[in-house]
């Protein structure tokens, strides 16, 4: 077992029990106060972050709530302007609460890879790139 595998395997189990513990139905209006509540986060975190770093531009994430999925746009602010493209950064099922990494911007990826909840409780998670998203 090389050192990358020896580092990420106890995070990798935590994050399988806590799966297991989180197979619930949230509920839509929970699942949609924590994804605000993460994406608030997160938003402030990044344009403090750039701010402080002296860079102009910085990613936000914004959602739109579909028929089964809410989807998570990702878009970048220019010198505190938005940008004109954007980005699926992630798929959340309204009523478990499941987050998936986007296939397409039109349908996400086999395997749920976080809960919202975990998200929500550690938004030290996520970054700007999406890279929490991938199976290890």
């Amino acid at each position: 077992m090389n050192i990358i595998d020896q580092t990420f395997q106890p995070y990798h189990t935590f994050l399988m029990q806590t799966a297991e513990l989180s197979i619930t139905n949230l509920g839509a209006d929970k699942t949609l106060f924590l994804l605000e509540a993460l994406l608030e986060t997160v938003n402030n975190k990044w344009k403090v972050n750039s701010i402080e770093s002296g860079r102009c531009v910085y990613t936000n994430w914004e959602y739109e709530v579909g028929k089964k999925y809410i989807k998570v746009w990702q878009f970048r602010v220019i010198n505190g302007e938005r940008d004109t493209g954007r980005s699926c950064a992630m798929f959340v099922d309204k009523n478990t609460g499941a987050c998936y990494k986007p296939a397409s911007y039109k349908a996400p990826a086999v395997g749920i890879r976080f809960w919202i909840n975990q998200l929500a409780d550690n938004p030290d998670i996520c970054d700007e790139h999406g890279s929490f998203l991938y199976i290890r």
